[in-house]
This record gives C-alpha cells, sequence and structure tokens, in this order.
C-alpha cells in the first residue's frame, strides 16, 4: 500500500495546533485525537474519501473494520471541519456510487428477484456519505433496502428518478428526454410507443414512465452499457 503523504503539511499541523488548544491542552481523549487526526488526513486528501475501506486499512495498517469505525466517528465528532453543502455532498456522493465500477462491485450483493424487480444494488463503503445517501432515499419517500451486505443498498430505479427530480439534475423536457431515449434504446418497446405520441400533446408523465420502464428493463437484463447511458441521462454530471 501506498504511505501516507500530506498535500498540505502546514495546514495539516495548524489546523491540528488550533483546535487541540481550543479545547484545552490536554482536555481531549486520546478517542477525540485519533479521531481528530483521521478527519484531518480525509480533509486534506491524504486519505481518500472515495478509497475503499480495505484500502485505507492497508495505509494505516488496520483492520478495515476499524476504518469504518473511525470514518463513522469522526465525521460525528468533527463534522464541523468538513463543512460541505447538502447538494454538493449529494452530487460528490451519486457520481461516486454510480461509477461502472462502483455498480459491478455491488451487483453480486443483490439477488437476481431483486434485479427483475428493478433494484439497483449500489455499494457505499464510506459511512457519512452512506447516511446521506440513505436520508436521500427517504425524502423522496422510498426505504433503503438492504440484502447480503450493510455496505450495499438495493435501490430501485424510479427511486433514482424520484432523487435526480427532487435536486433538479433530471432534464424534464419531454421531446428532449424521449430523443435521447431513442438513441440510447431505439428497439425498446417503452421508447416505441413513446415515439408514437404526437409532440403537441407529448408530457413529462409520458417521457419519465418510459425512461423509468427502460430502466427497470435494463437492470433486470444487466445491461451495463445501456445503464450508464441512462444513469448519465438521470445525473448528467456523472463522468463519462
Amino acid at each position: 500500500m501506498s504511505p501516507i503523504d500530506l498535500k498540505d503539511p502546514a495546514a495539516f499541523g495548524q489546523e491540528f495546533l488550533r483546535l487541540t488548544l481550543l479545547q484545552g491542552f490536554q482536555s481531549l481523549t486520546k478517542r477525540d485525537l485519533e479521531l481528530l487526526i483521521f478527519m484531518l488526513l480525509e480533509r486534506d486528501g491524504a486519505i481518500a474519501r472515495a478509497d475503499s475501506n480495505f484500502t485505507v486499512a492497508g495505509q494505516l495498517r488496520v483492520t478495515p473494520a476499524k476504518v469504518r469505525a473511525l470514518r463513522r466517528d469522526a465525521y460525528a465528532r468533527w463534522r464541523a471541519l468538513v463543512p460541505e453543502q447538502r447538494e454538493a455532498a449529494l452530487q460528490r456522493i451519486v457520481a461516486t456510487v454510480l461509477s461502472e465500477a462502483n455498480l459491478r462491485a455491488g451487483a453480486k450483493h443483490v439477488s437476481e428477484r431483486s434485479r427483475k424487480e428493478g433494484f439497483l444494488a449500489i455499494r457505499i463503503e464510506h459511512p457519512d456519505d452512506q447516511q446521506q445517501f440513505e436520508q436521500a432515499i427517504l425524502d423522496v419517500g422510498a426505504l433503503p433496502v438492504y440484502e447480503r451486505n450493510r455496505e450495499v443498498v438495493a435501490v430501485r430505479f424510479d427511486t433514482l428518478l424520484a432523487i435526480a427530480e427532487r435536486w433538479g439534475y433530471l432534464q424534464t423536457d419531454p421531446v428532449q428526454i424521449r430523443n435521447e431515449l431513442n438513441k440510447l434504446a431505439p428497439t425498446s418497446e417503452a421508447i416505441a410507443d413513446l415515439l408514437k405520441k404526437d409532440v403537441a400533446k407529448l408530457r413529462w408523465q409520458d417521457a419519465r414512465q418510459a425512461l423509468n420502464s427502460l430502466g427497470a428493463e435494463t437492470i433486470a437484463k444487466s445491461a451495463e452499457d445501456g445503464l450508464a447511458g441512462l444513469l448519465k441521462l438521470v445525473f448528467p454530471f456523472l463522468p463519462g
């Protein structure tokens, strides 16, 4: 594993000294200091927030379970050190968890039955990111579903659509959606029905239903290439 190299050692040291003196010299417990050091390492970027618990465990020479506990407790104790706006946080989290590599890693943790029901397996190792993503699911009236691994949440495609609508990410022009869907899956029955509709009478709800239907169908077939294009349409800020 690569060693930990601070990107800004001066800022790290200055912030550590400021906070330890602010609390009162020697007033912080050993656990407080561990959590503070970990939080400052992650804030500096010396430990990447998107890295797996296994990767970080190798850097710190501890177990992955220890890293998960550090991540959970550090954000509970020192969250004010990372003042991230909710929208920016959600975009960052979605861009990480919906990457093709991450979706492939999570796919083995969801059953065939769940896939056929339109559930997508999303792996989220960072406890703070998991909590925020779960809240986004709850905010649109859905519930997080877990199967074989607590770090993998099963989310229906229509829930992802609802999240995208809730935060204003999704293109809501029905004609634009129809054109994009036709490029992605011109042979789909849902898209064929959409193309039959008069453009003047085309409603957003028609396009949304077709998009959701195609998403569920793509997940059921485990068609990774098609899914990547659909997710990019739902969340335009996704890379690729």
